[in-house]
């Protein structure tokens, strides 16, 4: 049984804190696997509840629980979704600026302040985050990392610690506001907050650079004493249980050629909204309390120890594709889940029949969505437990600015 000590509350920081136990998935044979070092047959479920204090638990199948699961893990989905991958030719992960103006310090420091401050770019019941940079019009991430690269060129002291530690709720407007939409990014407040939090303690370590960071970890993710992740988790940014923005900056500057790890299996999946809706739509992930799925189908929030249920589920059915396909490369993963379903798989019109003109989904992956009938439509439409059927499970809803 692996149990997986999350706070409740969203606000404490894990200075100090080792990083939560790692899941450990290997092959014995064609029909059976370990997860945790427990034998998985074939099919099945692994399975997430909560303890009386609150706390996710993680079962095998199999393990006998003092109430149903909460969150399952669908292996045989799982397989399924594997099979449809392995067939593919997968696209490498990459982001579309390479920054290549930028010295290899400076590009530490904007991934580590761009990160710090993605969350919540397309809030339910309020418009997205979007505007022009350049003349392009982009949304979310994109339009996040355009516009602060944006202003990068104008003044390289906006990615410096002393920056940071002073910027004010007006200043992280003026930074990302568009010239014709105005101001869309939510929470200035509370990301001016964060920020700041990321410029103090960077300067109380006396770190100019996030270069520093892996000097002092020795190139390690999670192994020894002293870690990528547990140096990132005493900001107040990066202090998720669940690692989704350490796992990602992590992946950023490993995927930019800048660092490499001693210990790269320890690089997990992060996982975000767009991934929870589409694996909960798919069907690798299955919400099994009434009251949760409840929850789910009204738009009703729920709470921390729940949404670390959840992401952590998710988290763990990627890590199974990942083996299962033979890919055993979960951040080439990550990028195309991520693509697939904030592109196709959005909340309103997913394109689970065929893609409107207006999809989104990079240029990259489109062969995967185009089919022998001629017909473009989402990459996993065929293996989607939600494809033509309704209601469209949304992924939950959480006050957090984890992700």
């Amino acid at each position: 049984m692996i149990i997986c000590k999350g706070p409740r509350n969203q606000n404490t920081t894990h200075q100090g804190d080792p990083p939560p136990a790692r899941v450990t998935i290997r092959f014995q044979n064609d029909d059976t696997k370990a997860f945790d070092g427990q034998a998985l047959k074939g099919g099945g479920t692994i399975g997430r509840t909560m303890t009386a204090k609150g706390e996710p638990v993680c079962l095998a199948a199999g393990q006998a629980a003092s109430r149903p699961e909460s969150v399952v893990v669908n292996i045989e989905a799982c397989r399924r979704l594997a099979g449809l991958l392995s067939s593919q030719t997968i696209p490498p992960a990459r982001e579309d600026s390479a920054l290549p103006w930028m010295s290899p310090e400076e590009v530490g420091n904007f991934y580590l302040l761009l990160v710090a401050i993605c969350y919540q770019t397309s809030p339910r019941d309020r418009p997205p985050l979007e505007g022009y940079v350049e003349g392009l019009h982009l949304r979310g991430w994109d339009y996040l990392s355009a516009k602060l690269e944006a202003a990068a060129r104008n003044d390289l002291t906006i990615l410096s610690p002393g920056f940071w530690a002073r910027i004010t709720p007006e200043g992280v407007q003026q930074l990302f506001r568009d010239c014709t939409l105005g101001d869309r990014l939510s929470d200035p407040t509370g990301r001016a907050r964060i920020i700041r939090d990321l410029g103090r303690k960077m300067l109380r370590q006396s770190w100019d650079f996030a270069a520093q960071m892996y000097d002092a970890s020795g190139g390690r993710i999670a192994t020894g004493n002293t870690n990528l992740l547990s140096l990132l988790a005493q900001f107040r940014a990066y202090d998720d249980p669940v690692r989704k923005k350490s796992f990602f900056f992590l992946e950023l500057m490993q995927n930019a050629g800048l660092w490499k790890y001693v210990d790269p299996g320890d690089l997990g999946a992060p996982v975000d909204y767009h991934e929870v809706r589409g694996h909960l739509r798919i069907g690798t992930v299955e919400i099994r309390d009434p009251d949760l799925h409840a929850k789910l189908l009204a738009g009703n929030e729920v709470s921390a120890d729940q949404d670390v249920c959840i992401r952590r589920a998710v988290h763990e059915a990627l890590m199974l594709v990942s083996e299962y396909s033979g890919l055993r490369n979960r951040g080439q993963l990550h990028y195309l889940f991520w693509n697939v379903f904030r592109s196709c798989c959005t909340r309103e019109n997913p394109h689970c029949i065929s893609c409107p003109p207006t999809c989104s989904l990079p240029a990259r992956y489109v062969p995967l969505a185009m089919f022998p009938d001629g017909q473009r439509r989402c990459p996993f439409s065929m293996v989607c437990q939600s494809a033509g059927r309704e209601p469209k499970l949304l992924e939950h809803v959480v006050n957090t600015d984890y992700y």
